[in-house]
């Protein structure tokens, strides 16, 4: 878990335990919720790491009921998965009207952050993510969830390499038939065509076109679209994304799976994110430096 949006000095006075977690320091505090560096106590769940990240409701969050119920769903679904490109949850529960969740604390720092200091990525560099992304949805997927929020701010990188996603506040469980709740969900700049309905029906495939977009804007240093937020949801749906080749110099090959993956009809696009990572796996490439390698580097440029 890495700091959220917004994160910086909070007003609240650090708590010295929060259930079953003696609390150390102060990561980062969002809208509804603080992070603090933990440890457990003899009380916390066996297999619980010696420091963990912990996510505390605020207290006025706590009485909104949508926002409550989200942090719960997100915390319910995350114990249940079990993949390298998900950030786990050990533990999650209540202490004096504080609902917390015990999450992994990775060393890091956020793709969003990654792409304000370089701008873009290498092609390689870009495809390494991707395709770590696109195998990570594959997993959500067949577990029977889909994410609706895939974004640059909610992907963790670290120097092993590895990509981890996280922020699952917006997740859903896919369910043939079922209405999902009315309102618009996501981030503009990377809502599939489907998800600007209201109350309409999405699956893997919308979370697929926006680990496209993000493949974009790593290749290419920008978005296919800009404007209002207005002008930006009608773009995904009509507008024809400039080839991201008029601003970096990229294959055709991948210039082709990036431009298939932001198809404006889910049918057209990668039908899951196994069939998306094989084609990102089989892209011919020079040998890069890892992506490991890499991150040290921006990491010492940024101390």
């Amino acid at each position: 878990m890495i700091a959220p949006e917004g994160s910086g000095q909070s007003a609240a006075p650090l708590p010295e335990q929060v259930g079953a977690y003696r609390v150390d320091s102060l990561i980062g505090e969002g809208a509804a919720a603080i992070v603090y560096r933990a440890h457990p106590t003899a009380a916390a769940a066996g297999d619980t790491p010696q420091t963990v990240a912990l996510k505390v409701l605020k207290p006025e969050a706590m009485t909104q009921p949508q926002v409550l119920a989200c942090f719960q769903f997100e915390a319910r679904v995350l114990s249940r998965l079990d993949h390298r490109g998900i950030l786990r949850v050990y533990d999650a529960g209540v202490d004096d009207d504080r609902m917390y969740t015990a999450m992994e604390l990775l060393d890091g720092v956020s793709l969003d952050n990654v792409l304000i200091a370089n701008k873009r990525l290498t092609p390689a560099q870009s495809v390494d993510i991707a395709r770590q992304v696109a195998d990570a949805l594959d997993y959500l997927h067949r577990s029977g969830y889909v994410h609706r929020d895939v974004k640059p701010a909610n992907l963790m990188l670290t120097p092993q390499g590895r990509v981890a996603l996280f922020d699952f506040g917006t997740v859903v469980r896919i369910q043939d038939g079922a209405p999902y709740e009315a309102g618009l969900y996501g981030t503009p700049a990377f809502l599939a065509p489907e998800q600007t309905v209201a109350g309409g029906k999405v699956d893997g495939r919308a979370d697929l076109y926006a680990a496209g977009i993000m493949l974009y804007l790593m290749v290419a240093g920008r978005k296919p679209f800009y404007g209002s937020r207005s002008e930006v949801l009608t773009a995904h749906v009509n507008a024809t994304p400039p080839r991201p080749s008029q601003f970096a110099r990229i294959s055709p090959a991948l210039e082709a799976v990036i431009l298939k993956s932001i198809a404006k009809s889910p049918d057209d696009r990668y039908q899951s994110g196994a069939e998306m990572a094989l084609a990102l796996a089989t892209l011919p490439s020079p040998v890069p430096p890892s992506l490991g390698e890499r991150l040290r580097g921006w990491l010492r440029r940024g101390a």
